[in-house]
C-alpha cells in the first residue's frame, strides 16, 4: 500500500510540473509571438500625429518604470531602460537594465538584457548617429562612468570606458552628435564634450548660453546639432513636475533662448528624457501622465482595483512618441 502511495505521489508531482512548464512555455510563447508578429521599424507600431501616444501599449513593461528609448537610425533595432519597482535598495528590485531588441529574419525578438550588464546598473542607452555604437551611463562604479559599446560583425562587444581631458563631472544621461561631440547632464547642469582631433577636450557648460538659470537634465542633441531638447523642473512657465524645453541654434551658431515646449507636449506630470529618431520623423520621451485622475465613487472590487492599476497611464514611466513636425512648428520662422 505504501509502494503505491508513493508511486502515486511521484506520478502527481510529476504531473504538476510538466502542467507547470507547459504553462511556461505557453507563456513564453505566446510573449515571444508578441514580437514575432510585428513588423517593421518602430515595432510596427501605427504612426502618431501631432498628440503624443503612448508606444507599443503593454509591450516594453515589465511592472516598473521604461526611463527612456533610443533606436538604430533604420529604426529595426532599439534600446530601452527598465527599472524595476521598489523604494529600497537590494534584493531584485530597484535595479536598471537595458534592454534590446531587434529585427531578425524580418521579425522583431523580444527584448532582452545586455549581458554585458551583470549587476543590473548600468542606464540610459544612446545611439550614435551611425548606429555603431550605444553610449550609456553606468553605475558600476561612483562617481558614474560614460561608457559605450560597439558593433562588430553584428553583435555588440564589451563595454569600454570613454577617456576624457576631463573626466571630473559626473553624468546621468548622454547624447552624441553626427562630429561625435557628446552631450551630458551633471549636477542639473547641461555641458558639451567637443571632440577635437581624435579626443574629448574640457567640457563647456551650456546653461549659461541657452538661458536656463538652475537646471537642465537629460540632453538630446540633433545630430546636426542644430536643437537641443532636455527637461527642466524649476521654470516659471512650466505645466508640471517636468517638462521638455527646446533651444534652437541661429545662423551665427549662436543657441537660443530655451522655450517650453507647450501644453501639446507638457502635461502636469513628468515628462522627461527626449529622443529623436534620426529619420527625424518622430519625438519619443518618458512621461509618468495618468489616463483617469478620479477614482470612482462607489467600493470597488479588487478585479476592478487590478484593472485600474493596469491602465497604459498609471503613473509609472512610460514611452510616448508624437509627430517630429511638433519641433518645426516651434522653430523660429527666421530659421524655417
Amino acid at each position: 500500500m505504501k509502494k503505491n502511495f508513493k508511486s502515486l505521489s511521484l506520478i502527481l508531482i510529476i504531473g504538476i510540473a510538466l502542467i507547470a512548464c507547459n504553462q511556461n512555455d505557453y507563456s513564453q510563447n505566446e510573449n515571444e509571438s508578441r514580437f514575432t508578429d510585428l513588423k517593421g521599424p518602430y515595432l510596427g507600431q501605427k504612426p502618431p500625429g501631432m498628440t503624443p501616444e503612448l508606444f507599443a501599449p503593454g509591450l516594453l513593461s515589465a511592472g516598473g518604470d521604461e526611463a527612456n528609448i533610443t533606436f538604430t537610425p533604420d529604426g529595426m533595432e532599439l534600446c530601452y531602460t527598465l527599472w524595476t519597482p521598489g523604494l529600497q535598495p537590494g534584493g531584485i528590485f530597484q535595479r536598471m537594465i537595458i534592454m534590446n531588441s531587434r529585427i531578425v529574419n524580418n521579425n522583431w525578438t523580444e527584448p532582452k538584457e545586455f549581458s554585458f550588464n551583470p549587476d543590473r546598473k548600468e542606464i540610459y542607452p544612446f545611439f550614435s548617429p551611425d548606429g555603431e555604437r550605444i553610449y550609456f551611463v553606468s553605475y558600476r562604479k561612483s562617481p558614474p562612468l560614460k561608457m559605450y559599446v560597439e558593433k562588430l560583425n553584428g553583435e555588440w562587444c564589451e563595454p569600454k570606458e570613454i577617456n576624457f581631458k576631463d573626466n571630473s563631472k559626473n553624468s546621468s544621461f548622454l547624447s552624441v552628435a553626427s562630429n561625435h561631440n557628446l552631450y551630458f547632464s551633471s549636477s542639473s547642469l547641461i555641458y558639451k564634450y567637443p571632440y577635437e582631433n581624435g579626443e574629448y577636450t574640457i567640457p563647456e557648460k551650456l546653461n549659461n548660453v541657452i538661458n536656463v538659470v538652475g537646471g537642465g537634465h537629460h540632453p538630446y542633441i540633433a545630430p546636426d546639432e542644430s536643437y537641443i531638447i532636455f527637461d527642466f523642473d524649476k521654470s516659471g512657465d512650466s505645466f508640471g513636475q517636468e517638462d521638455l524645453f527646446i533651444s534652437f541654434r541661429d545662423q551665427n551658431g549662436e543657441w537660443m533662448e530655451a522655450q517650453n515646449m507647450g501644453k501639446f507636449i507638457n502635461t502636469e506630470y513628468r515628462d522627461k528624457r527626449a529622443f529623436v529618431s534620426f529619420d527625424g520623423k518622430y519625438l519619443f520621451f518618458s512621461s509618468n501622465r495618468i489616463q483617469n485622475s478620479e477614482l470612482p465613487n462607489d467600493a470597488m472590487t479588487l478585479k476592478e482595483l487590478q484593472q485600474l492599476m493596469q491602465l497604459p497611464a498609471n503613473g509609472n514611466e512610460h514611452i510616448y512618441w508624437v509627430d517630429a513636425k511638433v519641433i518645426e512648428e516651434l522653430k523660429p520662422d527666421h530659421l524655417k
